[in-house]
């Protein structure tokens, strides 16, 4: 058995990647929102706003870097239309993901396919 000090710091330095792979889950079911995830961790949103600044995080940094690395894995798969993609990651419109995309990767999201997927 772990004395509690010691799985509260375990639990702590992990934050981050816990809510990270909460954001993926909420992703694939259509909404993510801090509410949900915060409830799932047992705590309060004001609590876990609190506990991801102490690691210098932030819900809102965690929720853009899942939508990153889940846009550019889509990506791969040529046959998944662009708005499935935004739709998938939570934009309500494909305009909204492409601004996104740009301000991530660079380029507009068909221009990345067409130059890095070819």
């Amino acid at each position: 058995m772990v004395p509690d000090n010691q799985s509260s710091e375990a639990s702590a330095r992990s934050l981050g990647g816990r809510v990270s792979s909460l954001i993926k889950i909420q992703l694939a079911r259509g909404k993510v929102g801090v509410e949900t995830v915060a409830g799932q961790l047992n705590m309060s949103r004001y609590t876990l706003h609190k506990k991801l600044k102490q690691e210098g995080l932030t819900f809102a940094a965690l929720l853009e870097q899942v939508r990153r690395e889940q846009a550019i894995a889509y990506m791969k798969d040529k046959s998944k239309p662009l708005v499935e993609i935004a739709e998938q990651l939570g934009f309500s419109e494909l305009s909204a993901f492409s601004r996104a995309f740009k301000r991530w990767m660079g380029t507009p999201p068909a221009e990345y396919r067409s130059l890095r997927m070819s």
